[in-house]
C-alpha cells in the first residue's frame, strides 16, 4: 500500500507543472505537490522547512535539469550541504526531457538520486516510483 507523500515538483515549465501535479494528484490521492519555477525558491523553503518543521520536509523531489537561474545540477550541488539526516529521508528524481547520456551519467555521479526518468510523466511510472 502506497501511503500519503509530500513531493515538490521542479521544473521552469508551468505547463509540465500543472500537467505533472494533476497525474501525481490522479494517481495518488492524498498527495501533496508544491510546484516550483525556480529551483532557488524550492531550496531556499526546504532550508526554512529545516529550521521550522522537519515534518514538512518532502519525501520526493522530481528536479529538471535546464532551468534558468539555478538549473538542477546546481539545485543538487546546494542540496547536498544540507543536514544528511534529513536528506536522507527524500529521495530525488531527475524528472526532464533531456535523453543525453551524459546527463545520464552526470545523474549517476550523485548518490542522492535516485531515478532518472524522461517526461512525460506517467501514472504507471509514478506507481513504481512510489512503491519502491
Amino acid at each position: 500500500m502506497i501511503s500519503a507523500k509530500k513531493v515538490f515538483l521542479i521544473d521552469d515549465d508551468k505547463v509540465f507543472n500543472f500537467i505533472n501535479s494533476k497525474i501525481m494528484v490522479k494517481t495518488l490521492a492524498s498527495i501533496d505537490v508544491i510546484t516550483y519555477e525556480f529551483a532557488q525558491l524550492a531550496l531556499d523553503d526546504l532550508k526554512k522547512i529545516i529550521d521550522t518543521n522537519l515534518d514538512e520536509f518532502p519525501e520526493y523531489i522530481f528536479l529538471d535539469i535546464n532551468m534558468p537561474e539555478m538549473d538542477g545540477w546546481e539545485f543538487l550541488d546546494e542540496y547536498i550541504n544540507l543536514p544528511e539526516s534529513v536528506i536522507a529521508k527524500c529521495k530525488i528524481i531527475m524528472l526532464t526531457s533531456s535523453i543525453d547520456p551524459k546527463d545520464i551519467e552526470k545523474s549517476s555521479t550523485y548518490p542522492i538520486v535516485s531515478d532518472f526518468i524522461s517526461k512525460p510523466l506517467t501514472s504507471e511510472g509514478l506507481l513504481k516510483i512510489f512503491a519502491d
